[in-house]
């Protein structure tokens, strides 16, 4: 039976891993791409092009991670003994992750560097998969949901907080002049954090017990008959995937934007530091605004706040870099109820399903949304890369007018035409407010009524 309220004790210590996730997450996100070009020396488009295949192989090995998860049984419950036992494998992928070997060159390094991604990558779907699947499985209270949505946003704000502030630091302070020692030893000190959180939260986080009437375990044909009707699922999917193949190009452009563009390197630091530290007070916010208007229309106010910020992004000279930090901050305020809202989201669908089909297939919801995440971050990456050799980017040197120019347009671009197309596919999502509630109980009462005895 899930539980309808949790305690602020137990949805801290859950949420405390996504402190331990995004201390990966958020270094892969801000700095592996500009590890690859600017430390490694990797030309952009091979870059992105390595970026992208590793986040698609990582893709395909979700949902198939999902349903290995959800037909998992154990005295630790379903989920726990992977975050327990892949935590170590984890943090070592980690620091390979980031580790140039001398002895390698040309082909040779890219595929060691392709080899490595797919490894952590791997390391990191083992853990992440079951532990994000926990969301649905601790709770089945909308609000509820979207407070743990609010919590882990705010431990990966404090791990984005953590990356940004010490990554460059660390680079230098064990680097020196050599930038790819640097982030090795930067990596090891970040895995070595995470390492030890994640038994903390298998310590105090606990599954419920598996009622006698649980679902049966189904096969992979099964998994997508379940699925198939699950418009909201669908919908949800759609709707994040434009959003993120397209808005990733800003994300990872700031680095970029504030070395040639701006010429100013070191506020880049300042920028992202900012960016972070808003989350704070965003989080809090959204959550709110989330539990007054519903998720839905959570959504819809995100991405309209986006599409004007980037028009006046478009509109106007951020020749400055005070002047681009203020407007990537009002970005964070604005958007980020987009990144709360799926996550809190997600978990109503596996309800959703549950009642139009009968089945509950949560972990391999959760696995295959990871995949389409994931495809969409790849592409966008790798589209990223090859935009920028396409606008005529060379990394460590001055770039012309129209690289200039060109850089400016991928981060307006892009992500527009991500929030758009996220708009109009989230207007298909069925779930309003109130709609979820409603499905919880009705599922209450299916669990609870008598079976009939066979003729």
């Amino acid at each position: 039976m899930t539980q309808h309220k949790l305690s602020t004790a137990k949805k801290i210590g859950f949420t405390l891993g996504d402190y331990a996730s995004n201390l990966y997450w958020q270094s892969v996100s801000i700095f592996l791409l500009f590890f690859y070009t600017d430390a490694v020396g990797i030309p952009a488009g091979t870059a992105g092009l390595i970026y992208m295949v590793a986040s698609i192989i990582d893709a395909l090995q979700d949902p198939v991670m999902g349903s290995i998860a959800d037909r998992t049984r154990s005295r630790w419950g379903r989920y726990r003994p992977y975050i327990l036992f892949g935590c170590v494998p984890l943090g070592l992928s980690f620091v390979l992750l980031y580790w140039r070997p001398p002895f390698f060159e040309g082909t040779a390094l890219i595929l060691w560097m392709l080899f490595t991604h797919v490894v952590f990558r791997t390391a990191y779907t083992v853990v992440t998969i079951p532990y994000t699947s926990l969301n649905a499985r601790l709770t089945d209270n909308s609000d509820e949901r979207s407070t743990i949505a609010g919590w882990r946003m705010i431990f990966g704000v404090l791990a984005a907080l953590t990356i940004i502030y010490f990554t460059f630091p660390l680079v230098t302070r064990f680097g020196g002049s050599n930038a790819t020692t640097g982030f090795t030893w930067a990596a090891a000190a970040f895995a070595v954090i995470a390492t030890a959180i994640y038994p903390l939260v298998f310590r105090i986080t606990h599954e419920p017990p598996e009622s006698g009437g649980d679902e049966a375990k189904l096969d992979m044909p099964g998994y997508w008959r379940a699925l198939a009707p699950n418009t909201a699922f669908w919908a949800l999917i759609a709707a994040t995937v434009a959003a993120f193949v397209c808005s990733v190009a800003l994300g990872k452009s700031v680095l970029y934007y504030f070395k040639y563009v701006l010429e100013d390197e070191p506020a880049s630091r300042t920028a992202l530091i900012g960016m972070s530290a808003t989350g704070l007070v965003a989080i809090p916010l959204w959550v709110w605004i989330t539990k007054y208007i519903g998720k839905r229309n959570a959504w819809f106010a995100g991405t309209a706040i986006g599409i004007v910020l980037l028009t006046i992004f478009g509109l106007f000279d951020f020749d400055t870099p005070l002047v681009m930090t203020i407007w990537l901050l009002v970005w964070s305020l604005g958007t980020l109820g987009l990144a709360l809202t799926f996550w809190s989201m997600l978990p109503d669908t596996v309800e959703y399903g549950e009642w139009k089909t009968g089945q509950r297939t949560e972990s391999f919801i959760f696995g295959l949304f990871q995949f389409f995440l994931k495809v969409a971050l790849g592409v966008g990456a790798g589209l990223l890369g090859w935009l920028l050799e396409r606008v005529g980017y060379v990394a460590n040197a001055q770039q012309s007018p129209e690289t200039i120019t060109g850089i400016k347009d991928i981060m307006i671009w892009l992500p527009g035409l991500g929030f758009v197309l996220a708009g109009l596919a989230m207007i298909f999502y069925p779930i309003r407010k109130g709609t979820h509630e409603a499905i919880v109980e009705e599922l209450a009462a299916r669990r609870a009524a008598p079976t009939a005895p066979d003729a």
